[in-house]
């Protein structure tokens, strides 16, 4: 069983592809040059806050190359649930919690989508 983890992180939320809004999922993307992040590329079960509010939110946090999308480079992006704000430039706090899976290749968008329901439904 995986253990939890409870790293705490902040970083400045970026613009990104915005494939995550195409798909249902819109991220935050998290600007990465500066951070020290000391995990393994995968989804976690993540909570957020941003630095002006006391608001804490669940979202699910995926560090690492968005193989689907042929990418090589890490990146950082968190998909807040129940959230609809636009945040860019904004520090974002996040603390990291329960590994749920490894990076995956899907064979199309759809699968993705579907891994990504069942992501959230694990946490």
């Amino acid at each position: 069983m995986p253990t939890i983890m409870q790293e705490k992180y902040s970083g400045i939320v970026i613009k990104g592809d915005g494939r995550g809004k195409t798909i249902g999922y819109p991220t935050a993307n998290i600007d990465i040059s500066k951070l020290e992040l000391d995990i393994e590329p995968g989804v976690y079960a993540t909570q957020v806050n941003l630095l002006n509010s006391s608001q804490v939110y669940q979202a699910i946090l995926f560090f690492g190359p968005k193989k689907t999308f042929d990418q090589v480079e890490n990146t950082l992006e968190v998909h807040i649930l129940n959230f609809d704000q636009d945040i860019y430039e904004q520090e974002l706090e996040f603390t990291i919690g329960k590994f749920i899976r490894g990076p995956v290749k899907f064979n199309s968008v759809e699968e993705l989508v579907e891994q990504i329901e069942k992501d959230i439904h694990s946490i």
